[in-house]
């Protein structure tokens, strides 16, 4: 169990870590209509403020907003279904860290980098496919491509 300052302080840094991802989830059958694209933007409207800038103020909160996630999840079409796979692991990862662990601390921000381009494709995806911003800004160019980037030849030959 959790001491009382170290709730406080995960769900603090829960938060922090959902701002920090998107620049800022009670699981249903795995049928084609609970996938389906129009459901997807169903749940995520539908839970856009946990997804957004989620209200912590205690251990109930944590469980609503983890639970948010993974509705919106469960519901995410093929096309994004990794991706949110990955975002609710992230999520999982945060809210078991131990602010007083530096190794804890470093899982949970090395975890959250790991999962940037999950975010971002999820970002573009459901503001295309749905009309809805999750976080405070869309991904760039920039920062979808930051798997496939390569850095170029700037070597010149003497003609």
């Amino acid at each position: 169990m959790r001491s009382p300052s170290a709730r406080t302080t995960t769900s603090t840094l829960a938060g922090a870590l959902l701002a920090i991802t998107f620049g800022v989830v009670t699981a249903c059958g795995d049928n084609a209509d609970q996938r389906s694209e129009a459901n997807y933007c169903t749940q995520v409207g539908n839970h856009l403020t946990d997804l957004n800038s989620p209200t912590i103020t205690g251990e109930g909160d944590i469980d609503r907003v983890v639970g948010s996630w993974r509705t919106v999840s469960k519901s995410a079409p093929i096309a994004v279904q990794a991706e949110w796979e990955k975002m609710v692991a992230n999520l999982d990862t945060a809210i078991t860290v131990d602010p007083n662990d530096p190794v804890s601390m470093q899982l949970v921000a090395d975890t959250a980098r790991k999962s940037e381009p999950a975010a971002n494709r999820v970002i573009s995806y459901t503001q295309q496919r749905c009309g809805a911003l999750i976080g405070s800004v869309a991904p760039t160019l920039t920062t979808l491509l930051t798997s496939t980037t390569t850095t170029p030849d700037t070597t010149t030959t003497a003609g």
